[in-house]
């Protein structure tokens, strides 16, 4: 989510940060809820398996495989056009970190063969998710904050 164009971006560096449309978490938030809410109402591993495999491919590839990013890029910059503010992709980033690892998590037991966990920690992810798309109370981003304010004294 680095891609700098002069038609559509949809984040840029500035002093070091990484800056991001607000709407593009937004985007990825709603396809992931709705995701692993089939998935969980189904009963569907697939689905659990294919929001890991996102989450985890953008995480590992250090954001440069970021399929819901490309989407936004590419399909819906056109459609709804340039941003008109920014903000800092960290806490972003550190949300979708911690969707990542739950949904890998989740997909971890349901291969273990303890499908209630899983589906209670994919459907903890798709609420989650959901609250953020909807609302843009982002727990993840909040919890980046809170993090970010014990870095700040020192405790962590």
């Amino acid at each position: 989510m680095t891609a700098t164009t002069t038609t559509a971006p949809t984040a840029a560096s500035d002093s070091g940060l990484t800056y991001v449309d607000p709407r593009a978490p937004r985007f990825g938030q709603a396809i992931t809820a709705t995701v692993l809410t089939a998935g969980v109402v189904l009963a569907e591993p697939l689905f659990i398996y294919a929001i890991a495999a996102i989450l985890g491919m953008a995480l590992l590839s250090g954001w440069r495989l970021d399929l819901y990013g490309f989407s936004w890029r590419t399909v819906m910059i056109p459609l709804v056009g340039p941003p008109e503010r920014r903000e800092p992709a960290a806490p972003h980033r550190f949300a979708k970190l911690m969707g990542a690892g739950f949904t890998v998590l989740a997909s971890a037991l349901l291969l273990a063969g303890v499908p209630l966990a899983a589906y209670l920690l994919a459907g903890m992810v798709a609420v989650l998710a959901g609250v953020a798309a909807t609302t843009g109370l982002c727990i993840g981003c909040r919890m980046y904050q809170q993090v970010s304010f014990f870095r700040r004294l020192g405790v962590v």
